[in-house]
């Protein structure tokens, strides 16, 4: 079985603090926690087996209560991780949704692209190409407030940091869109204003001669 083999390799891995993030994203963090424990219990199997008069006892038995510890909260937080990621992994099925969503923008075909998006997002809420895609989608329909809205969720998604540049570049579209408009409306208004203002000073019709 498929799942049951990836459960057991993840509890295996959630065995060792810090292997989850090294092994299945290849992170330093992952790696400087995983040398970090090595260490620190290799240090104190010397100091309780071979070395005993370096460290007294007491110090000895905080030292192992500090190791229990912190191996007890990787083990947790490294679970969770790991359950995360897997949840947060697009299934293959799932990935022929964007390519359907950035078809259906690219036509012009606002509503489909848009649910498309929205269908991603309710499977994988931390989908940062769709969630920018909306956010995309949102400013060319004059849907300022909620392209504001899906930009701000994507700066809190961890996963948005390698999107950094395509993320800063949408917003400033977005603020460049509505100041356009903003100038575009002032400019109408004040057309206005001129037009109005010729016709009260037109003078009145002359009558024609009896």
């Amino acid at each position: 079985m498929p799942a049951e083999r990836a459960l057991r390799v993840r509890l295996i891995l959630c065995l060792w603090p810090g292997l989850p993030q090294l092994w299945l994203a290849g992170a330093w963090s992952g790696l400087a926690m995983a040398v970090g424990f090595a260490s620190l219990l290799d240090l104190l199997l010397l100091t309780t087996l071979l070395w005993t008069e370096w460290v007294e006892p007491a110090f000895s038995f905080m030292g192992w209560a500090a190791v229990t510890v912190l191996w007890s909260v990787s083990v947790i937080t490294g679970w969770r991780w790991s359950r995360e990621r897997s949840t947060h992994r697009r299934p293959a099925r799932e990935q022929d949704l964007f390519p359907r969503a950035l078809g259906e923008y690219l036509k012009g075909n606002w509503y489909e692209a848009e649910a498309a998006c929205k269908n991603m997002l309710r499977r994988v809420p931390g989908d940062v190409q769709a969630r920018l895609l909306l956010a995309t989608l949102l400013r060319r329909t004059r849907r300022w407030p909620e392209a504001h809205e899906q930009i701000a969720a994507l700066r809190r998604l961890e996963a948005a940091a390698a999107w950094e540049f395509e993320i800063a570049d949408e917003e400033q579209r977005l603020s460049d869109a509505q100041g356009e408009a903003a100038v575009d409306v002032g400019e109408t208004s004040e057309e206005g204003q001129v037009s109005e203002g010729e016709t009260t000073r037109q003078p009145p019709a002359m009558l024609p001669a009896a």
